[in-house]
């Protein structure tokens, strides 16, 4: 169990907040109706069953068998597949597109973890394929969270929630403790959520051993030139 299925409808909630809108229509200028694509790692299905619904061809794939079960709760024509990113039950060849949103890429337990999906990802893709990786930019961390700040309370429908956040002193991890306040029964629970961090020119490193090149990359959803100050990196690449 990770930390996403221990969490369930708490990061339902958490996800569904965090600029869903902006993320959407970033995307639906950039997919094609007629293309099929996969959603990496699509969570609870905020992007996928909008786009679904609007006429993009869509899969969704995610590790959690309780985000999932909530994607399809959601929406029962959601068109889901449980798998590991490492090890896809796909054809050579099946998607056009694929999408990775909001920082969906690196929580497996090592780089060459993150490279074995890429690379299983590349065989699942046409060539010419596009792959939308979207991430935190970590200069930006770096910079934000070298001064410690007092976490306050967050509200959300069913639960109160306390973020502490930190960046590991070499910026290779983004470390959050959540601490939530179930509104319904007042019990506090804990959970720990640890994302590998990456620079432009290592994400872009790590494409290219994929056999992806990168051809647009992008500081934010509205299309913003990458800079260190970029609170996001959006790479646009092609499978070679």
């Amino acid at each position: 169990m990770n930390v996403f299925d221990e969490m369930g409808v708490y990061w339902a909630e958490i996800a569904d907040q965090n600029q869903t809108s902006r993320q959407l229509q970033f995307l639906k200028n950039i997919l094609k109706h007629d293309e099929l694509a996969l959603d990496f790692e699509c969570g609870t299905g905020r992007h996928l069953i909008p786009l679904s619904k609007e006429g993009f061809n869509i899969v969704g794939l995610d590790v959690s068998v309780n985000l999932l079960r909530i994607a399809k709760s959601r929406w029962h024509n959601a068109v889901l597949v449980r798998a590991d990113m490492r090890f896809l039950p796909f054809k050579p060849k099946t998607f056009a597109d694929v999408i990775s949103m909001d920082t969906s890429f690196g929580y497996l337990p090592s780089e060459q973890d993150d490279l074995q999906s890429l690379n299983e990802l590349r065989a699942a893709m046409v060539s010419g394929g596009i792959f939308i990786v979207d991430v935190f930019n970590r200069e930006h961390l770096m910079k934000r969270f070298k001064v410690y700040s007092q976490p306050e309370w967050k509200d959300y429908p069913s639960f109160l929630l306390l973020q502490e956040r930190t960046v590991d002193v070499d910026g290779q991890k983004l470390r959050d403790i959540w601490t939530v306040r179930d509104r319904a029964d007042g019990q506090i629970r804990v959970f720990e959520h640890i994302a590998r961090l990456y620079e432009l020119k290592r994400l872009q490193k790590l494409l290219e051993k994929a056999c992806f090149k990168t051809n647009s990359i992008y500081g934010d959803y509205e299309g913003q030139s990458f800079s260190p100050e970029s609170s996001r990196l959006i790479l646009i690449a092609n499978a070679e």
